[in-house]
């Protein structure tokens, strides 16, 4: 099995603020960022694209949460469908870049009662208080389901 067309998870920081665009050709709106990949202390860092694509239905009221939610340097997790491709580098040589159209992302914390998870149907790791709770159906428009998985 290749990293190429997989379904992943992936833990790194963002590496800029996330920016809304519209795609052209089909008028659809993303949101983009770049999350740094580095599996230990001692690796080289992966950049890998992230695109958070709207809703079927045109919907994108989950753009704000996560754009509220995280910035530039936040760790975070992500899951989605991960793509490679080849291109040609400044110096000539042939690279390969990555690029993950993120279906959940989650905010990565030391506390988990400030963790944060800002996609629809993301859960949260361990038991929520009530002002989590709260929290989270305002960020996401959904119940909390303590049974619910993290993905």
């Amino acid at each position: 099995m290749s990293l190429n067309d997989e379904t992943i998870y992936l833990h790194g920081n963002l590496g800029r603020e996330w920016t809304q665009k519209e795609i052209p050709s089909t008028g659809k709106k993303v949101l983009e960022n770049a999350l740094a990949y580095q599996p230990t202390k001692d690796s080289d860092t992966t950049w890998i694209d992230l695109t958070v694509w709207e809703e079927k239905d045109g919907d994108t009221s989950h753009f704000k949460p996560i754009q509220d939610q995280s910035s530039k340097g936040s760790r975070v997790i992500v899951r989605g469908r991960f793509k490679s491709r080849n291109y040609t580098g400044k110096d000539g040589t042939t690279k390969t870049g990555w690029n993950c159209s993120v279906w959940d992302i989650a905010i990565v914390s030391r506390s988990i009662k400030e963790s944060s998870n800002f996609s629809s149907g993301a859960g949260y790791l361990g038991p929520a208080d009530d002002d989590y709770k709260a929290k989270f159906k305002e960020n996401t428009g959904l119940d909390y389901d303590d049974n619910e998985p993290p993905f």
